[in-house]
């Protein structure tokens, strides 16, 4: 008999701000359209990464600060 995929139940949070990227917090892997696990660069934390919202990182999906040279601060902008 194969090994059956294992299936647990786990908690991850992923966080949307208005501007810069996704973090994502939790038990989690990053997997492409295909169902590969990607592999990620080494972090602190294993748990913790920030995923590309803008679209210019180099290191896409990864989040590489780009968006800082492209986009005002937040705080410069008038609603």
């Amino acid at each position: 008999m194969p090994d059956e995929p294992v299936h647990a139940l786990v908690t991850i949070r992923a966080t949307a701000p208005s501007r810069g990227p996704y973090r994502v917090d939790g038990d989690w892997k990053l997997v492409d359209a295909d169902g590969v696990v990607m592999p990620l660069p080494e972090r602190k934390d294993p748990r913790r990464i920030s995923l590309c919202g803008c679209g210019m990182s180099l290191k896409w999906p990864i989040c590489d600060g780009t968006h800082k040279t492209h986009f005002p601060p937040a705080e410069t902008l008038t609603p």
